[in-house]
């Protein structure tokens, strides 16, 4: 086992400032402060503190690409891909559930698996009527293009699941992140075309029933994909992409369409060692990217905020560090303002970092 450390004492509390300076490390004082403390900067004054960190139980060898959320009931949901390593024949979904009130992982159980083809990319969702959505890719052969996006859904607080149905209908098109539901009610899914690493979005006006594609967000100078998504202020939907090659900065893109169309751009600040991101939008208006700030490491795992929609971001402020990598976030906040992160430790098994308000 590779020991690593957590970039937050716990109960210690973080202020982010915007700048591109240096991330931060903790120190032993409890108001640390990220990045560049010059008098233009501005403080992200968030004052989150670190609750826990613990690996979530598992019997398998290989262990990633995690789905978090709060279930209807309170009980926290954590899905991924496990097996005896990527793509192998015996990769499945499995979950584990916190319970309401406990602090520890249940052992986890089998969700989803076609014998003798791998399973992966689990995304969780709980819509508002209360059902558990599980969508993943289901591989038919092995290679990521050659898969399709299942779903399975659950009206007894993920005890049960339904026979598994395909979502898209449409093959080589692989998921990873939250589905958003926007303020007009529709459900939107990212989604990513694997055949040219291109970002797209499938969006459903009628709760999951029948979705339809976006236009892939085509870029030229390096690919984009594994797309999170929010929604602003203003109705107006807000993305960030990891790469796949090119020079590595992280992908940003702005829809004023409802995802029909968008503007896109890299954001130099924002390294991205080709891995996996997530973006959420707090209680507070915040913006939080979880993700590795570095070009070509898959260490350490940060958190990095922005008070204006994307417009600027902070320092990164490692929340778990050591080799050889902490990637593959999942993040979402339960309804008593915690912050919830799981991801892939070291591929190893998969962890869980709470931090609060």
């Amino acid at each position: 086992m590779h020991p690593h450390t957590m970039g937050l004492t716990p109960n210690c509390a973080i202020i982010l400032v915007l700048a591109t300076g240096a991330a931060c490390r903790p120190t032993d004082q409890c108001n640390t402060t990220a990045g560049d403390a010059s008098p233009s900067a501005q403080p992200v004054e968030l004052n989150l503190k670190m609750v826990s960190v613990s690996p979530i139980p598992t019997t398998y060898p290989y262990n990633h690409a995690s789905s978090i959320i709060e279930s209807p009931d309170g009980d926290l949901l954590c899905a991924w891909g496990a097996g005896t390593t990527e793509l192998a024949p015996d990769q499945l979904i499995v979950l584990s559930r916190r319970k309401l009130g406990e602090s520890e992982w249940t052992a986890p159980v089998i969700v989803a698996d076609r014998p003798d083809q791998p399973d992966a990319n689990p995304v969780l969702f709980a819509d508002d009527a209360g059902t558990i959505h599980l969508y993943y890719v289901e591989m038919f052969g092995p290679s990521f293009c050659l898969g399709r996006v299942m779903e399975r859904v659950s009206t007894d607080n993920a005890a049960t699941w339904s026979a598994p149905r395909d979502a898209l209908g449409a093959v080589c098109t692989m998921i990873r992140n939250h589905v958003l539901v926007a303020k007009d009610g529709r459900w939107v899914l990212p989604a990513y075309q694997q055949a040219i690493y291109q970002s797209q979005f499938w969006v459903s006006a009628d709760r999951g029933q029948t979705w339809s594609a976006t236009a892939p967000l085509l870029t030229l100078t390096a690919n984009n994909l594994q797309p999170a998504v929010v929604e602003l202020a203003d109705g107006s939907f807000y993305a960030l992409m990891r790469t796949s090659g090119g020079n590595n900065e992280t992908w940003e893109g702005r829809s004023s369409d409802s995802g029909k169309s968008w503007q896109v751009k890299q954001r130099p600040e924002l390294p991205n060692p080709n891995s996996g991101l997530d973006l959420i939008r707090l209680a507070t208006g915040h913006l939080l990217m979880v993700h590795n700030p570095s070009k070509t490491e898959r260490t350490p795992l940060s958190i990095t905020v922005s008070p204006d929609e994307g417009v600027n971001w902070s320092a990164p402020f490692h929340i778990a560090e050591g080799p050889p990598q902490l990637s593959y976030p999942s993040a979402c906040q339960a309804r008593n303002g915690q912050i919830h992160i799981t991801y892939s430790d070291r591929l190893e098994r998969i962890t869980h970092a709470v931090l609060t308000p």
